[in-house]
């Protein structure tokens, strides 16, 4: 448990890089559509990818459409009109003095979804992803249909004492090389990858635990989804799930990066990626 806490930590894309694979051989293919928007007074890239009922993708902190998603995509493509953003100075989308927030983020997507003409859709949000999400459909809640929260925390106790106490630690040192090499290849400002870093670790620092009251005002179907050695507890997602009125729970065996194909840790032919899409793809398409 240390190690995948001393990696979480190190990584601060909240997705653990337990061995060095190349990252940039993300099975995806070329967007139909992608480029920049302007909202709430920063610049975010999207891409879009097949068709169908529209599935939003929300990214780890850290992290990018490319390196969250990049085993995924192509699957959950061939069956939804995908829409990805890389989040404020992540991925391709260019730094903003703005504090990178949970709270701006979601506002940001809500705005983004908007200038696309999407009024609503389904989401799929990965670890820091998965608790956007979460205030997406507190503060715009009709613009959600369905969500999907993987290894997300909506409260500081989800995580174990230790993950905190090393947060505080975090040095950019410590990030994984391969990562790095990644955000330089792709951002519009290479140089920009200590802000990027430094944004996230403030943003986790800081967390706040989500009030019970928000949480039961979503009325929409939910998933939550995690691992059994994810950085959030077994027991907090259990809690999560009761706590939402229509909240579902499933956990996988594995860790943190395992069950959605993170492109960092996860081999293309994972059984681990293919189930948890099967799931996805079910609990998407089950009528209420």
């Amino acid at each position: 448990m240390l190690k995948l806490l001393a990696t979480f930590v190190f990584v601060l894309s909240i997705s653990c890089a337990h061995r060095p694979v190349p990252i940039v051989h993300a099975d995806k293919a070329p967007p139909t559509r992608s480029g920049l928007l302007t909202v709430n007074g920063v610049t975010l890239y999207h891409e879009i990818h097949g068709s169908g009922e529209p599935l939003v993708l929300l990214h780890g902190g850290g992290s990018s459409i490319d390196v969250s998603f990049g085993r995924g995509l192509r699957d959950l493509a061939s069956e939804f009109q995908v829409i990805a953003f890389d989040e404020q100075g992540h991925g391709r989308s260019p730094h903003s003095d703005r504090q990178v927030s949970f709270e701006n983020t979601a506002d940001d997507i809500a705005a983004a979804l908007k200038q696309l003409g999407i009024s609503n859709a389904n989401f799929l949000g990965f670890s820091n992803g998965g608790t956007t999400g979460l205030y997406l459909a507190i503060r715009h809640p009709g613009l959600l249909k369905k969500m999907i929260v993987g290894s997300a925390l909506y409260r500081r106790d989800g995580a174990p004492p230790q993950f905190w106490q090393m947060m505080k630690g975090g040095k950019f040192e410590n990030m994984p090389q391969e990562l790095k090499d990644f955000y330089v290849k792709i951002a519009p400002t290479p140089g920009d990858l200590r802000k990027m870093h430094d944004g996230d670790a403030q943003r986790m620092n800081g967390f706040k635990d989500i009030p019970d009251k928000s949480m039961r005002s979503i009325s929409i179907p939910v998933l939550v989804m995690q691992t059994d050695r994810d950085v959030s507890t077994v027991e907090h997602g259990l809690k999560m799930s009761r706590l939402l009125p229509n909240g579902r729970l499933a956990i996988l065996p594995g860790t943190h990066d395992n069950f959605l194909g993170e492109v960092s840790s996860v081999p293309p032919d994972s059984e681990m990626r293919r189930a948890s899409i099967s799931v996805i793809r079910e609990f998407l398409k089950a009528k209420e």
